[in-house]
């Protein structure tokens, strides 16, 4: 029974401004703008903030799909219109990345079981608040893992077709609007309940002067038994909890 923490979602690389709690330190879930023909159908335009109130386009004013400097997109129809890539979906309790080139798909291959038991959990960069200056790594939801599916030694209308079996995967939307995949490597994550979006993030980092500018809390490391990973944080790397999933969700339903 394991617990991974990945870091995913949209940090400063995709997004501007930078993501942030509200006054009561709760959190908005905006995924990372689509860089990929799909048929989702999740704009900013359309996606809702639950806590502000009112559309993630009314938030953000800059979106970079490929999180690259010269890819900046500014005009507020154009973001307003721009899909999003809903990754991890905590609706339909799926999550899909490659195993290669960054992707986390190697490590949820090693440290994910297809017993029911394992969690997997999603941090990204936010603000504690509209007045700080300074990111933080935020916990801001998990997901109770069914199985996990390693695509990646498939090939042709095999890969696919095991694609296709869920059609709520961000990948697989991708696929379904281009009639070829974007990865050849995919891992998907199965998902079951209880799979939930943290309203009020943990915070599990603390600054650095230099970088790799973040690294794991000594609290939070201690609390949550971290085991691996915490000198990666500045770049999202993986980190690896010793504790089971249940005692994973006790802990956070508590905090």
């Amino acid at each position: 029974m394991t617990v991974v923490l990945v870091g995913v979602g949209a940090d400063t690389e995709h997004l501007c401004p930078a993501l942030e709690l509200t006054e009561g330190g709760k959190f908005d879930y905006i995924p990372i703008p689509e860089s990929y023909p799909t048929n989702e159908e999740s704009t900013h335009g359309n996606w809702e903030l639950q806590h502000r109130g009112g559309y993630a386009s009314e938030f953000v004013d800059g979106i970079s799909p490929r999180g690259e400097d010269s890819d900046w997109i500014r005009d507020a129809e154009k973001i307003k219109s721009h899909p999003v890539h809903h990754d991890p979906n905590f609706e339909a309790m799926t999550f899909g990345d490659r195993r290669g080139q960054g992707g986390k798909g190697t490590t949820l291959v090693k440290h994910l079981d297809s017993t029911g038991e394992d969690v997997l959990g999603f941090y990204t960069g936010m603000k504690d608040g509209p007045d700080d200056s300074n990111l933080n790594r935020f916990l801001y939801g998990y997901m109770t893992v069914e199985a996990v599916h390693d695509l990646s030694q498939l090939e042709g209308d095999e890969y696919h077709d095991a694609i296709e079996q869920f059609p709520e995967n961000a990948h697989a939307k991708r696929l379904a609007a281009a009639g070829t995949p974007k990865h050849d490597d995919l891992v998907i994550i199965e998902g079951r309940k209880p799979t939930a979006k943290i309203d009020s993030p943990i915070k599990i980092s603390e600054r650095l002067d230099r970088a790799p500018w973040y690294q794991v809390s000594q609290s939070f490391a201690n609390e949550f038994n971290v085991e691996s990973g915490q000198k990666g944080i500045g770049r999202k790397f993986p980190l690896i909890l010793d504790m089971d999933g249940d005692s994973f969700i006790e802990k956070i339903e508590r905090t």
